[in-house]
């Protein structure tokens, strides 16, 4: 059996105990994450019709609630039609074939990203996501997710939305993390979640 089957079939248990796994058919990598990240627009979509938003997220990312939900009521008109978070209004594609980001003139042959929200974490209105899983077909792929939806929202004549509390990197490890000061922060390991979680501020 190879490793792909056998991943898949540990898969298939842990989603038959847990139900809580959505999969598409494609292979999960870094440079298939526009894939992942329609995928998600599409269950939304689909599925969560009486959800007023919805946040993409990575898995090393800590989350404040609290503040979140702050956020959203103060960006509830703008996130109706945007995507809200740590974001550019323009941004220089990276030509160095060495770059994580690397894009070269063959993949993206402008000058200029049109804004984008990093996909370390960003949120918008489930009537938004709609409309970019309906743009999306007519978007050409490209690998780096957080850019194509970037590349959506414009193809929508629509622009991102900064949000001040979501942060790119790490934030100094304190009692800011339950502060309305911190929506979330970047690059923690799993033991470093669980103790923010649990801190006594």
């Amino acid at each position: 059996m190879s490793q792909n089957n056998s991943l898949q079939l540990e898969l298939e248990k842990e989603s038959a105990i847990h139900k809580d796994i959505v999969q598409e058919n494609f292979i999960d990598s870094y440079f298939n994450l526009t894939y992942k990240a329609v995928m998600a627009m599409k269950w939304v979509s689909t599925y969560c019709n009486e959800a007023q938003y919805m946040m993409k997220t990575d898995d090393d990312m800590y989350v404040n609630t609290d503040s979140l939900k702050i956020a959203l009521d103060q960006y509830e008109d703008l996130l109706y039609e945007s995507i809200g978070g740590y974001c550019w209004t323009r941004a220089t594609p990276l030509r160095q074939r060495s770059s994580k980001w690397y894009a070269s003139y063959r993949m993206y042959p402008q000058k200029i990203y049109p804004g984008f929200c990093s996909g370390t974490g960003y949120v918008t209105s489930v009537h938004m996501a709609r409309k970019l899983f309906e743009i999306s077909p007519h978007v050409p792929f490209f690998h780096l997710e957080d850019v194509y939806m970037g590349l959506c929202v414009y193809a929508l004549g629509l622009t991102v939305t900064s949000i001040k509390g979501f942060n790119l990197d790490r934030v100094p490890l304190g009692c800011d993390y339950k502060s309305k000061a911190v929506i979330t922060s970047h690059q923690l390991e799993p033991d470093l979640l669980i103790s923010i979680w649990h801190l006594n501020c």
